[in-house]
C-alpha cells in the first residue's frame, strides 16, 4: 500500500450562495430577453414604421441596460473565480492498494 497526497480546494459556503445569487440574476432577465427576442423576430405582413421605431428605441434601452449588467457581474464573477484560486487548499491522504 501506498500513500498518496492530494490537495483539494476549500470551497466556502458563501461563495456557493454568490453563486446562487448571480444565477438567480441571470434568471430575472429572462422575461425581458424574451421581449428584445419577440422584437427581433422576421415579421410578415405590413409594418407601422412609428410603432417600429418606438420599439426599437425602448428595446435599444433594455439590451443596452442588460448588456452593462451583464459585463459588470461577468467581471465580478471573474474576480471570485480568481480569489478562489488562490483560496487555501485542504490536503486528503487516500491509500492506495
Amino acid at each position: 500500500m501506498k500513500n498518496e497526497l492530494h490537495t483539494l480546494k476549500a470551497i466556502p459556503y458563501q461563495d456557493i450562495t454568490d453563486l446562487q445569487d448571480l444565477l438567480d440574476h441571470f434568471d430575472s432577465w429572462q422575461e425581458p430577453l424574451a421581449v428584445l427576442d419577440h422584437f427581433f423576430q422576421f415579421r410578415t405582413g405590413p409594418i407601422n414604421k412609428k410603432k417600429v421605431i418606438k420599439e426599437y428605441y425602448a428595446c435599444g434601452h433594455l439590451f443596452h441596460t442588460f448588456f452593462t449588467e451583464f459585463i459588470r457581474l461577468v467581471e465580478a464573477e471573474q474576480i471570485k473565480i480568481k480569489k478562489l484560486d488562490r483560496e487555501r487548499k485542504v490536503t486528503t491522504h487516500f491509500v492506495k492498494k
